[in-house]
């Protein structure tokens, strides 16, 4: 039998429209994936459905095995075709080997994903609307299908998929790497241009447009019909995604068209030495359009500060654009050694990163070290967030650049750099559950990322495995990923406050950020469960009361009452009945949240003293027990427990005689690894509570709201908060490990 680690996998992939890709975000709805059914059956409700799969042993792409995907790929898009056509690839990407659970054991598969163009208004099944008839169907229907109806694919499909789809996660974040995917072959791109016979004529040349001629009537019918335009472009290499000005060989200007078939007697053709002697006019014509596309780059190098100033002053985040170089305005300004544009930019730009490199990986600091500006490389050095100890694509430093490349003034610039060496480098306050701080000096400034925080702190291994980073404010808390730079989120923290909460500007003062070290939003309860250190347990117990306090973990009375007997017991030591001054209004909030507190009808000061005095007969009492034990509760008899919150609202509609009358209820949002809370933010009381067995949502991210069904549509709810989209992606990764 054939062992899973020896499945190829085959995401043959397309976009859904003809345009390339061009958000900045990946979004699964913008693409077509193959699927094919795992069986032959004749009831259409048992097929599962799932991916090409070859079964050869792969190590790495051979180009036998590159051939075989490609074959295979023929094979099947050519037996689900209506046409009994396949789809004849040219580019097969090999990701990298993916691990996934199958039967309760880890296990490898090979995904290659195989990229194909798109087609002209794909006709879908009616049936299936996700499915064409060709067998692509959309990969975000896809995706919500198997997590709504997981019977009808394999097993295996689901995790695939989620590995596909961070895959292409993945390349959407490298610039322009997912229009490349996409792009059409130089041939196809050379089949739907523009061709003017007077060139095709010329059979002199070394290249061919077309195998036929076509007539002057027929070229302006193809003009219409393709591209409209009047700019004839003559490069094989030419891409849609590419300004012609700046990137082709050649521009041919049609002064005829829209004007009836143009005369080609009248254009002139370049003569074969000026075609391949045109670098020249190429490098003029580019210089013209970048300092007409991009003026503030061309003020940069030139250190005009009045017209940096008036372009800003309009609108400043032109500050932070990049040019087809890959090279922002402050990078122009660092390598002619502009030192008040410089100057200008940094402080116009709040956003501004002094350790900001270009497309060739080269910093700013490196830039001024190696040209030679001694100004400059004083401005950087006196920034906080600098890295000194940065290294270039060459693996130097700004040290070494600057002694190897020896510009002017290197001398003064070598001291500088030697000198800032010994300066002292940017802390970062660490805040923990327990109200104890930890202070980490970043060696390398902003370029310290969350990752880089947590090994400077050395924590056991069973702390790593269960904390993370989070930055957060009195309106909003937000989990770092593992490439997110502290330093840098605690800066735009006031622009990613204002986007995501709505807090009004003038509030902004109010809410100064930290980072805090807190339970992983993503941590599963099978491995929290078997976390033995003492630290880690103090770390979940702490982060637990403090939640519990606050009133987001809704319980039953006698739940909340043992909690708050146990956290006695840890803060007091054993029963005595000497204590009972311990029991005063200040140290009940310690122990129950206000808003239980509220209840007079309950004596909850004696009901504490009761389970308190037989914890103490009956309990543990080694601290660290104590602290699992009040774990143990979190985990049985708190489903909210572990929750990250988001704020928001809903609207509440009630019939009163004729008229409806609706309120706005506003909500805390919580997700978790058993489903969806909502708590009432003024009472905290639980309003609902969803499991991700019986719900479904969509997100509506331009209009800041998400919508909930569950129990067969008997719950229907839609939240509007500006952090629709963080939750439905926490979902999304949370409703994977439910079976």
């Amino acid at each position: 039998m054939t062992k899973l680690s020896d499945n190829v996998f085959i995401a043959l992939l397309r976009p859904v429209t003809i345009a390339k890709p061009s958000s900045k975000t990946f979004k699964s709805k913008d693409y077509e994936i193959f699927m094919i059914s795992s069986q032959e059956a004749s009831d259409k409700e048992s097929k599962r459905w799932t991916m090409p799969c070859l079964f050869i042993p792969v190590t790495h792409s051979k180009p036998q095995h590159i051939q075989r995907v490609i074959d295979h790929s023929f094979k099947v898009t050519k037996e689900a075709s209506l046409t009994n056509t396949g789809v004849k690839v040219r580019r097969v990407i090999k990701a990298k080997k993916q691990k996934i659970q199958l039967k309760g054991s880890t296990q490898e598969i090979t995904l290659f994903v195989v990229p194909t163009s798109a087609k002209h208004d794909p006709i879908p099944d009616m049936e299936n609307p996700s499915l064409r008839p060709d067998g692509f169907r959309c990969l975000h229907e896809t995706q919500r299908e198997i997590h709504d109806h997981p019977q009808r694919y394999q097993d295996s499909t689901r995790q695939i998929l989620e590995a596909l789809d961070r895959w292409l996660k993945r390349q959407q974040s490298r610039p322009m790497a997912l229009q490349a995917l996409f792009r059409p072959s130089a041939l196809d791109r050379i089949q739907e241009n523009i061709t003017n016979p007077a060139y095709v004529a010329d059979e002199s040349r070394d290249w061919r447009l077309l195998e036929n001629k076509i007539s002057p009537d027929q070229a302006m019918e193809r003009m219409l019909k393709f591209n409209k335009c009047d700019i004839v472009v003559f490069n094989p290499m030419f891409g849609s995604e590419i300004n012609p000005h700046n990137k082709v060989d050649l521009v041919i200007m049609n002064p005829f068209f829209g004007q009836g078939p143009p005369s080609y007697d009248q254009i002139k053709i370049p003569d074969r030495e000026d075609w391949f002697k045109g670098r020249e006019l190429s490098e003029e014509n580019r210089e013209l359009s970048w300092v007409d596309e991009f003026p503030l780059h061309r003020a940069a190098a030139d250190g005009d500060l009045q017209t940096i100033d008036e372009i800003l002053k309009t609108d400043s985040s032109r500050a932070s654009n990049w040019d087809h170089d890959g090279w922002a305005p402050v990078h122009y300004a660092c390598w002619y050694g502009r030192t008040d544009a410089f100057k200008l930019l940094v402080q116009k730009d709040d956003k501004c990163d002094p350790n900001l490199r270009n497309r060739n990986q080269t910093s700013l600091l490196h830039l001024a070290a190696g040209c030679g500006h001694p100004d400059i490389i004083k401005i950087l050095l006196d920034h906080p967030f600098i890295d000194r100890h940065a290294v270039d694509k060459e693996g130097r430093t700004a040290q070494e650049c600057c002694e190897q490349i020896r510009s002017r003034d290197w001398h003064k610039c070598s001291q500088l750099l030697k000198d800032g060496m010994n300066r002292p480098y940017q802390k970062l306050k660490i805040h923990k559950m327990d109200g104890s701080e930890k202070i980490l000096e970043l060696k390398h400034g902003s370029n310290t990322t969350m990752q880089d925080v947590l090994d400077l702190m050395g924590l056991p291994d069973d702390v790593t495995k269960c904390f993370t980073l989070w930055i957060a404010s009195k309106s909003l808390h937000l989990q770092l990923k593992p490439e997110h730079r502290p330093l840098i989120e605690i800066k735009k923290w006031p622009n990613v406050l204002q986007r995501l909460s709505g807090v009004r500007s003038s509030e902004l003062v109010k809410e100064v950020p930290k980072i805090y070290l807190r339970r992983d939003a993503k941590l599963l309860p099978s491995v929290e469960e078997n976390v033995t250190d003492h630290m880690a347990i103090l770390l979940l117990y702490e982060e637990a009361k403090v939640q519990f306090l606050q009133g987001m973990y809704p319980c039953s009375d006698e739940v909340a009452v043992a909690m708050a007997a146990i956290t006695t017991r840890i803060t007091y030591g054993p029963f005595d009945s000497k204590k009972h001054k311990i029991f005063t209004d200040t140290n009940m909030t310690k122990l129950l949240s206000p808003m239980r507190l509220r209840n007079r009808n309950v004596n909850w000061t004696q009901r504490i003293i009761n389970e308190y005095k037989e914890l103490t007969e009956q309990g543990p009492t080694e601290i660290h027990e104590l602290q699992l034990l009040y774990m143990r509760y979190c985990w049985t008899q708190i489903p909210a427990y572990g929750c990250a919150y988001f704020t928001g609202y809903a609207t509440a509609t009630r019939q009163q005689g004729p008229d409806r009358l609706q309120r706005i209820v506003p909500l805390y949002i919580g997700v978790n690894y058993r489903g969806l809370f909502f708590i009432k933010v003024e009472n905290r009381a639980l309003l609902v509570y969803v499991s991700y067995h019986s719900l479904s949502w969509e997100l509506v991210e331009e209009e800041e709201i998400f919508r909930i069904s569950a129990n067969n549509d008997k719950i229907a709810m839609i939240i509007h908060t500006p952090q629709a989209a963080l939750v439905c992606t926490l979902m999304s990764k949370l409703s994977v490990g439910v079976g």
